[in-house]
């Protein structure tokens, strides 16, 4: 087993260019959109509440670091719009708020999510001031301060993914996403040795040697996860320690944390790899499948802004969701381990599924 393992990791030496592609694909995607994320977007207010309540959403509107915000007046926010200055513009009321977006803005659910996230605190406690007296409400507005500095308890929100809370870190999930989506291709590669040896009676050579097939089959999985693992280490280490991308201070977690996804990504190719009798074929369905896995699975945008159920119902079937979930899971919302065993046991289930009938398809077809 060793001595296949060494094989084909001569080979990569000798073939390197796929590896290398991918995963400078990879950094640069990232890098890019993750920093253009990251860069303040211009955003256009117009406020009709009064002042003191306008400087109260602006700031807590500003607070988020990807946005700048700018007071204008009706006409001149809109007239930024239309005029493709600025991508989004908030019209603040006192009834509630409106959104003029740009057709090609995609982040517009973040947004309004922020925004009803600081109504529904601002207007809130300007209702609790107003009902008060007068001579009172001086009081009332310090006791809330006071109390949202030092509070006596804290409400914590959950959703069915057991997230504490939507939280948002562009860079990040930038990162983790594409580098998910990437790797199928490359664990995909080392999955197609397999086909191409089977092709060729190069697998028949090494099944009636003395090499039993168990070490044959292990040899070839072992190099398709190392391959995958190598590459998601290389990405990670490049952006922590060298664009200095905030891990949460869970970059060792996430490197453990990887390994489920990558276990089903092989289960998965080998599944492929049974139902398909080229190499050409194989890499057809990969790629085919490759994409809607990734747009399903959020590694494009948060789910979390999703409102179709049928795209939230269909992103279940991507082994993505679940890598996301795990990664975002031991770094940005700190999630404990109990709160990682479903998306964990559930990817786990799909490698056993995928490898078992995998394998004994292509042991029937042997």
């Amino acid at each position: 087993m060793i001595n296949i393992l060494k094989t084909k990791f001569l080979l990569l030496k000798r073939k390197p260019s796929s590896l290398i592609a991918t995963t400078i694909i990879i950094c640069l995607y990232a890098y890019l959109i993750g920093n253009g994320q990251q860069t303040k977007q211009p955003v256009a207010v117009h406020s009709t509440l009064s002042e003191e309540m306008t400087k109260q959403v602006l700031t807590e509107l500003e607070s988020n670091k990807n946005y700048e915000f700018t007071i204008y007046s009706q006409d001149e926010a809109t007239q930024l719009v239309e005029a493709g200055k600025v991508d989004v513009a908030i019209f603040l009321q006192e009834a509630g708020y409106e959104l003029l977006v740009a057709v090609d803005f995609m982040n517009s659910k973040l947004v309004q999510y922020e925004l009803d996230r600081i109504y529904s605190q601002v207007v809130q406690n300007d209702a609790m001031i107003k009902a008060f007296p007068t001579d009172l409400q001086d009081e009332v507005t310090s006791a809330i301060a006071v109390a949202k500095t030092a509070p006596s308890f804290e409400i914590q929100y959950t959703n069915f993914s057991n997230e504490k809370g939507f939280k948002w870190d562009s860079g990040l999930h930038t990162l983790i996403g594409f580098a998910l989506f990437m790797v199928i291709y490359t664990v995909a590669n080392g999955v197609n040795h397999i086909v191409m040896e089977r092709r060729n009676g190069i697998w028949n050579r090494l099944t009636v040697s003395s090499i039993s097939k168990w070490e044959v089959y292990t040899a070839n999985l072992a190099y398709a996860f190392l391959l995958g693992y190598l590459q998601i280490v290389l990405v990670f280490c490049i952006f922590y320690f060298g664009v200095g991308v905030e891990f949460y201070g869970g970059f060792v977690a996430s490197l453990i944390a990887v390994i489920p996804y990558l276990l089903c990504i092989v289960a998965l190719s080998i599944f492929i790899a049974s139902i398909t009798n080229t190499p050409s074929k194989f890499n057809t369905v990969m790629a085919f499948l490759a994409v809607p896995f990734a747009m399903l699975g959020g590694a494009y945008w948060p789910l979390e802004i999703v409102s179709s159920k049928v795209i939230l119902a269909l992103s279940y079937i991507s082994p993505i969701t679940y890598g996301l979930e795990i990664l975002k899971g031991v770094t940005i919302n700190a999630s404990s381990y109990v709160e990682l065993l479903q998306p964990l046991s559930l990817l786990l289930f799909m490698t056993v599924v995928f490898m078992g009938i995998g394998i004994s398809v292509l042991e029937k077809k042997s």
